[in-house]
C-alpha cells in the first residue's frame, strides 16, 4: 500500500510539474503572451515617438507662421490671391 501511495504521489507531482510548465509558457498569461505584449508596447512607443516628433515639427511651423512675414505673405498671395496696392495678379 505504501509503495502504491508513493508511486501515485510521484506520478501526481510529475503531472503537476508538466502541467505547470505548459501553462507557464503557453497559457493566457504565459511567457509567449508576455513577449507579445512587450512587442506591442515597443511598437506603441515607437509610434508615440514619431507622433511626438511630428507634433514638435508642427509647433515649429506654427511659430514660423506667427512670426514670419514672408510665409504669411506667400500664403496670402498664392492661396488667397491677395495683392498689394498697384499690383496685378496673373493666373496660370
Amino acid at each position: 500500500m505504501r509503495y502504491l501511495w508513493s508511486r501515485f504521489l510521484i506520478f501526481f507531482l510529475l503531472f503537476e510539474g508538466i502541467a505547470f510548465t505548459i501553462y507557464y509558457n503557453f497559457g493566457p498569461c504565459g511567457m509567449q503572451a508576455l513577449r507579445a505584449l512587450k512587442k506591442t508596447k515597443l511598437t506603441a512607443q515607437d509610434e508615440i515617438e514619431k507622433i511626438r516628433l511630428k507634433n514638435n515639427n508642427l509647433r515649429e511651423e506654427i511659430e514660423e507662421w506667427k512670426h514670419g512675414l514672408f510665409l504669411q505673405e506667400k500664403f496670402a498671395r498664392e492661396k488667397l490671391a491677395m495683392q498689394k496696392e498697384n499690383e496685378k495678379i496673373y493666373f496660370k
